[in-house]
């Protein structure tokens, strides 16, 4: 099949144009048709802009998605004939009647369409008796594209539930991550992130940062990457950070430190427990920045100028868990072998295995080849199962009774975000806000996190665990106020959150009050 260069080869300068601009890509100052094609191609075929325009057609156009699933199918190209039975022809004009008509403002069929966005091409094949016509998928666009959807079961694994786990073998994280979101959002507004000449975060802030997660006070993953050195925790507190960023919740101060976007964090704050669950969920599946593989720790990807594509693989690796039975406990090794059987290309659609230049860091050796299957899918699998997806709540960790291989399970929550009707799971019962007499504001795990976000403006972080504990003192008072919350408001919400405020919390609290208002 041609590539995307030999296919917008054969268009007129005007099609460029319009490809381009339905595309998001960019043509201003290319001097020539030659240049032209080789910038729009080259953009084009990049993995995201492949997986965006997939993206915004099947969502906009349902037809869309088994035109693509049909050539996708029969490896890339069929007869025109074929295809146009079902999906209509592209109607061939030259560059007068183009502008003229502007088909892609009003296209006829599935077909002009997916044209005129650049993911499929027309061209001949055969000799003679035997020449025909065909659509084809350009194969610089083939390996980005979504494999087909298939009936129900049909990408089930070979894989048998095991028993489930006693209790006390269960790995419970109780909402870690998305009480470290609360506690990220505090610090940020508070204190901010410090940022490096390159941009990085600075790594002192982030070791503040990091004290105050749940994180600090206990087990964060089972997982254990291929260099001992490496830290799954700084892995998570990267992830955290990345999903704020993706939500919009980050902008660069005055003071040239990162601090929090109003609106987005308030909507957010906003937001019931399982919404904001589902939240982090959404930013997380859909991300394609976030490269799952490059961020197991003890992996060293920089090699070469390969190229993987995270958010297509999350997808399938997705829906290969979206097919196990909810409740059910299944074990990690067997899971992987099913996937190695089954869907052994599930990161690499080319089949591929030789030039993804990887290797463990400290280590000489590339991990090239099929051999090394188990050592770079394998790991990703289990990164994936023990990190993210376990951090995010969609699925549920156990011990198992002997030996050291992993069990797990969809949570509740898992297998409804991953299309299973299953039962929404039950919060636990809100406990109240206690307030003590030294000025101590004490909340528990669980606490709605615009309550705390709330606390946090008008008081000092003391400990995150095993309760957050807050202390109201002079200078955070001083700090609320100049951010325009006054005593008043804070006493109201105190006693709206507690079962009593103290004599003294009180009294003190309307004395400040009553200075506020004398040095107006």
């Amino acid at each position: 099949m041609p590539q995307t260069s030999q296919m917008l080869a054969e268009y007129p300068e005007i099609q460029l144009h319009v490809i381009a601009e339905l595309r998001g890509a960019f043509l201003d100052g290319e001097k020539n048709i030659r240049a032209m094609v080789d910038s729009l191609g080259a953009q084009i075929t990049d993995p995201t802009s492949v997986l965006m325009a997939f993206q915004e057609i099947t969502d906009s156009y349902p037809d869309a998605r088994p035109a693509l699933d049909l050539l996708l199918a029969e490896g890339g190209e069929v007869r025109e004939a074929q295809f146009s039975r079902e999906y209509g022809s592209v109607r061939q004009m030259g560059p007068a009647r183009l502008e003229r008509e502007q088909p892609w403002n009003t296209p006829e069929s599935v077909a002009e369409l997916l044209y005129y966005y650049g993911l499929i091409g027309r061209t001949f094949a055969g000799a003679g008796q035997n020449a025909h016509t065909i659509i084809y998928i350009p194969s610089d666009i083939l390996p980005w594209l979504p494999q087909p959807k298939t009936a129900e079961g049909d990408q089930g694994l070979a894989i048998t539930p095991v028993p489930p786990p006693p209790s006390a073998r269960m790995l419970h994280l109780e909402d870690a991550f998305l009480e470290d979101t609360g506690t990220l959002l505090g610090f940020l507004h508070t204190a901010g992130l410090g940022l490096q000449a390159d941009g990085t975060p600075d790594p002192d802030d982030i070791d503040h940062l990091m004290l105050r997660l749940q994180s600090a006070n206990g087990f964060v993953s089972p997982f254990l990457g291929p260099a001992g050195s490496a830290d799954i925790e700084e892995v998570r507190v990267a992830l955290l950070l990345h999903l704020a960023k993706r939500l919009g919740w980050l902008r660069r101060g005055d003071d040239e430190r990162v601090r929090l976007t109003g609106n987005r964090v308030y909507a957010f704050l906003e937001q019931l427990r399982p919404e904001q669950r589902f939240t982090l969920w959404e930013a997380w599946r859909t991300t394609p920045e976030w490269n799952d593989l490059e961020r197991i720790p003890g992996l060293d990807c920089s090699g070469g100028d390969w190229q993987n594509n995270p958010l297509q693989t999350r997808e399938v690796a997705l829906q290969m868990l979206g097919h196990l039975q909810p409740g059910a406990w299944y074990s990690q090794v067997e899971f992987i072998e099913a996937v190695k059987d089954a869907y052994p290309d599930f990161q690499r659609p080319t089949g591929d295995y030789d030039s993804w230049y990887i290797k463990y860091e400290g280590s000489e050796g590339f991990l090239l080849g099929f051999d090394h299957w188990e050592q770079v899918e394998g790991l990703l699998l289990r990164f994936l199962l023990n990190g993210p997806l376990y951090w995010l709540a969609a699925i549920d960790l156990a011990e198992p009774s002997a030996g050291d291989d992993l069990l797990f399970s969809l949570s509740g929550w898992g297998a409804r975000w991953l299309g299973h009707d299953s039962e929404m799971p039950s919060e636990g019962r809100r406990n109240l806000i206690n307030v003590e007499e030294d000025f101590t504001v004490t909340l528990p795990p669980g606490t709605p996190l615009m309550d705390r976000f709330r606390v946090e403006r008008f008081s000092s972080w003391q400990a995150s665990f095993p309760r957050y504990r807050y202390q109201i003192n002079q200078r955070s008072l001083n700090r609320a106020v100049d951010e325009g919350v006054q005593p008043d408001r804070i006493l109201a919400f105190l006693d709206s959150r507690t079962k009593q405020v103290p004599k003294r919390i009180e009294e003190s609290l309307r004395k400040y009050g009553e200075q506020v208002k004398r040095d107006a």
